[in-house]
């Protein structure tokens, strides 16, 4: 229990930070391959024995190699920067800038650390989620194991225990052998444990009965935090909503979910576009203040100095809705893909259950009027007897052994038949 909950904990609170600060330190092609992790993170499964081995251990290596494999890019092109003068670079350095690949010697050493930081940081603290996942992951499969070994090796002593007293033997105390104990974390740990049990259970209810709720008041705070053209068509969702539920309809969870995700998708690129919106190229090719950047959305948050491309600073118009607005939106995109996420999974229970409640031997020959009594058997559930609506007398032995026969039930026999003064008797 507790190594699942610090594995939901790093992969879905500590890696998605991480991801979101590597995005915001800088904005240039590198960067982008970040974001775009961070918007990739919510579509796979949480971390599990099974996932480690699949997509989501793939992922997280997928994230290791990509930060190293900039690092040793960025550091790598250090080398013929020594030997090539900016002069002679020509155009070429300014694609390699919008690229993200920078000239260090003409950078201070504060923007240096800046244009390294999310390469180090999220190389490192990548391994580390991994490395833990994999170990928390173990540790708690070995502990079950352990744990069940020792309730079945408790069993087979009170088992053997009982015996022997039947028996009238008597065994010492001083023979019983201690399970050792072993000392837990440490109190605030355990705490912080139970303080993060206690919030996730807290969601998971708010989101099982009021989850539809919350998507809603999401899309009304995606609507009006920044208005343009974009922000109405969640505003538009929201109302429709609203207004669907004023006049007591319902909407089914079909059409509720293809609406999850179609503003799932809305959201994501929306959440792309305003970050694509960011790097010095597209606000060269589009200006802030343009009158189509402003209908739709695009608002220009960073602005890169004309005198000194390294040096990042904000437009002077920003205000506090331009911070909200990324912020909500990236809200309302997890929260549409954990929603979704919770909703396949309960389906696939709901199947699970259906098929487990169906009957394992069934066949369409069988008479419809014929019921089974199933009884389970070590791992096996094997058909034992066949009843009808009917009274046994009604029908012939030989057709009722014809019957369990041809319906695949090896361990059925046909009941004996008795004679009776009073029963009928067969020609």
């Amino acid at each position: 229990m507790a190594g699942d909950l610090v594995v939901g904990m790093l992969y879905n609170l500590l890696l998605p930070l991480l991801l979101l600060t590597a995005s915001s330190f800088r904005y240039n092609g590198l960067s982008v391959v970040y974001f775009l992790f961070l918007l990739i993170l919510p579509l796979l499964p949480n971390p599990s024995l099974v996932t480690m081995r699949g997509q989501t251990g793939h992922f997280l290596r997928l994230i290791i190699c990509t930060s190293l494999t900039f690092l040793t890019l960025q550091s790598f092109m250090q080398i013929p920067f020594s030997y090539i003068p900016p002069d002679v670079s020509g155009h070429w350095e300014d694609v390699l800038y919008h690229l993200g690949i920078v000239r260090f010697s003409s950078v201070d050493p504060g923007n240096v650390v800046r244009l390294l930081a999310p390469d180090i940081g999220l190389l490192f603290s990548s391994l580390f989620v991994l490395r833990l996942c994999n170990k928390r992951l173990h540790s708690s499969d070995i502990s079950l194991i352990v744990s069940w070994v020792w309730q079945e090796a408790e069993t087979s002593e009170t088992e053997s225990e009982e015996g022997s007293d039947t028996e009238g033997s008597s065994f010492d105390s001083s023979d019983q052998t201690t399970v050792p104990v072993d000392s837990g974390p440490p109190q605030f740990v355990q705490k912080l444990i139970v303080f993060a049990a206690g919030l996730k259970l807290l969601l998971s209810a708010i989101m099982n009965t009021a989850g539809k709720v919350v998507v809603t008041v999401l899309l009304g705070l995606a609507g009006i935090t920044l208005p343009s053209l974009t922000s109405g068509v969640y505003f538009g969702v929201f109302l429709g909503l609203v207004w669907w539920w004023v006049f007591s309809r319902s909407i089914s969870m079909l059409l509720f979910s293809s609406l999850c995700v179609m503003m799932a998708i809305f959201s994501g690129g929306h959440l792309l576009a305003l970050y694509l919106y960011q790097l010095p190229l597209s606000q060269q090719l589009v200006p802030p203040d343009d009158v189509y950047a402003r209908v739709f959305g695009m608002t220009g948050v960073i602005r890169t100095n004309s005198s000194d491309r390294n040096i990042l600073s904000l437009h002077p118009h920003v205000s506090w809705p331009d911070f909200i607005n990324p912020l909500v939106l990236l809200l309302l995109y997890y929260t549409l893909i954990a929603l979704l996420h919770k909703w396949v999974h309960i389906t696939e229970e709901d199947a699970v259950d259906g098929e487990m409640c169906e009957s394992p031997a069934e066949s369409p020959d069988i008479p419809p009027s014929f019921s089974r009594v199933m009884c389970t058997s070590g791992d096996k559930q094997e058909p034992m007897i066949l009843m009808t609506g009917n009274s046994w007398q009604e029908i012939h032995l030989n057709d009722l052994g014809s019957l369990l026969g041809g319906a695949g039930y090896t361990n059925c026999y046909p009941p004996p038949q008795y004679e009776d003064k009073d029963s009928p008797s067969h020609v």
